[in-house]
């Protein structure tokens, strides 16, 4: 009897037990269709006229769960980072530091050095004005008090193409679109690598405003032809370095209470650095009988001083992840070209990305590009290969590194929140959404990880272009991904 009355219990949870599936699965197939009305009605009212590529896979089984011209190649802008970061954190490792070094040649006497005084780089994005200084006190250790000599920056770890392909010629003087070499320095802990820090300040009405420059004004010239106006005036002051030139020109009217902030390109990082180290070296006490600087290998029998090393490379994914950093993911592409294939370009580091995507299986012949930081027009991609990535690189052993990378959604910390910080505040998304912005002009993609209201993860791709100020729209799509899931 007992036997007949556990089959009989079995039977029933058994019945249950699929019936509670079936209802889970007609759910998820309701709110799946329900998802599919609400994006798809978004797209036809406010993005009419856009290329619009959207996909959206379940993060455990990689299942497309919504696709909306998920095939359609769209510019991935700063998206493109998503990939050059994964392949990046394969191929140097997480552990990976950038070196600086430090060398003399020829011999000391009585505190003169005859020789010279080289600075060896390897792309250090990190290295700054108290690293020099640092460099200015190690010479001074060895008592050098004058240089009789060349000082000379090694930058051949890197090639002579300062500037990747598609830049425009009105992006150049930015921050965002900075020359690279092996021998460069950044302003502050934003390591914006290649640029200063220009500040012009309100001084007396009619007169020309005070200028700040952060850290050092190197090699380039101010052309001050701006002038402080009335409060209340309006402001037109503009900042900008002259297209191939060491000019930077400062030009309109700057209010008396107003300040007015721009990050300016060099023109050469490897000489700005240079000259920067002389101003450096003359503060510290440290004569140098050349003015003129020198670009030059560092011999084999030159002694080495001092070595600067940059913090590890998962350290440096969040200033770059975060705030989005182009510089830094130029010198990543040069720097896998260079560790793998022996040729700092960014030919030979796109080749060295597109044998990482080959190795996890992604058609990489439906990647197109030109850069790793995803500044190019060129560029393109679809949201289905963009989320197949991020599904895929969650196999790796690195993949932790790379998730906190990520800007998460409303969190005010800078270095948190990143290029997310504001955006995606309602609580259903807040904290909730970790994913890659991306922005040029008539571009606007975002792609990442969320959790949604039903406690599941998701992995989703939204890819617009030829649609300007848009970045709101997306966000409204991201939140009904988050809603109805």
């Amino acid at each position: 009897m007992r036997k007949k009355w556990s089959a009989m219990i079995m039977a029933i949870m058994l019945v249950v037990s699929m019936f509670s599936f079936q209802q889970v699965g007609q759910a998820k197939k309701l709110a799946e269709s329900t998802l599919s009305d609400s994006i798809n009605r978004i797209v036809e009212e406010k993005l009419a006229g856009a290329d619009v590529s959207i996909t959206v896979r379940d993060r455990i089984s990689g299942k497309m769960v919504y696709d909306y011209s998920g095939e359609t190649t769209v510019k991935p802008a700063s998206n493109m980072k998503l990939l050059t970061t994964a392949a990046a954190l394969e191929v140097l490792g997480k552990d990976y530091r950038f070196n600086t070094s430090l060398y003399t040649t020829g011999k000391l006497s009585n505190g003169v050095l005859k020789g010279d005084v080289y600075l060896k780089g390897q792309g250090d994005p990190t290295l700054s004005i108290e690293d020099l200084q640092q460099f200015a006190e190690e010479l001074k250790a060895l008592g050098i008090h004058k240089i009789d000599g060349r000082i000379v920056g090694d930058d051949k770890w890197f090639d002579n193409d300062l500037l990747t392909p598609g830049i425009w010629v009105g992006d150049e003087s930015y921050y965002y679109a900075a020359p690279i070499t092996a021998l460069t320095t950044s302003p502050n802990t934003d390591y914006d690598s290649g640029t200063i820090i220009v500040e012009a300040i309100g001084s007396k009405v009619g007169d020309l405003p005070s200028v700040k420059v952060t850290p050092n004004i190197g090699d380039l010239q101010i052309v001050n032809e701006a002038q402080t106006v009335e409060v209340g005036k309006t402001n037109t002051i503009t900042i900008e370095r002259l297209y191939q030139t060491n000019k930077i020109f400062i030009k309109g009217n700057l209010p008396i209470d107003k300040t007015k902030k721009e990050w300016v390109t060099v023109q050469h990082p490897t000489t700005h650095t240079l000259t920067t180290f002389q101003a450096v070296l003359a503060e510290a006490g440290i004569e140098y009988t050349k003015e003129k600087v020198f670009q030059a290998a560092t011999p084999n029998s030159a002694k080495l001083v001092a070595i600067k090393q940059s913090m590890k490379l998962e350290q440096l994914l969040i200033p770059y992840m975060k705030l989005s950093n182009n510089g830094i993911a130029d010198i990543l592409v040069k720097t896998m070209g260079k560790v793998k294939n022996h040729h700092g370009s960014t030919k030979a580091g796109l080749k060295v990305i597109k044998e990482y995507g080959n190795s996890i299986n992604l058609n990489m012949e439906d990647w197109q590009f030109e850069d790793g930081s995803g500044m190019s027009h060129e560029n393109s991609v679809s949201s289905l290969l963009v989320s197949e990535l991020l599904f895929k690189v969650q196999g790796e052993d690195w993949f932790p590194t790379y998730f906190t990378s990520l800007p998460v959604a409303a969190n005010a910390d800078r270095m948190v929140g990143g290029t997310l910080r504001n955006r995606l505040k309602d609580p259903i998304t807040a904290g909730k959404v970790y994913a890659k912005t991306g922005s040029l002009t008539g571009v606007s993609t975002l792609s990442g990880y969320v959790e949604a209201s039903s406690g599941q993860s998701y992995i989703f791709s939204v890819l617009v272009q030829n649609k300007s100020d848009i970045s709101i729209v997306i966000d409204e799509i991201v939140k009904e991904i988050a809603e109805e899931l």
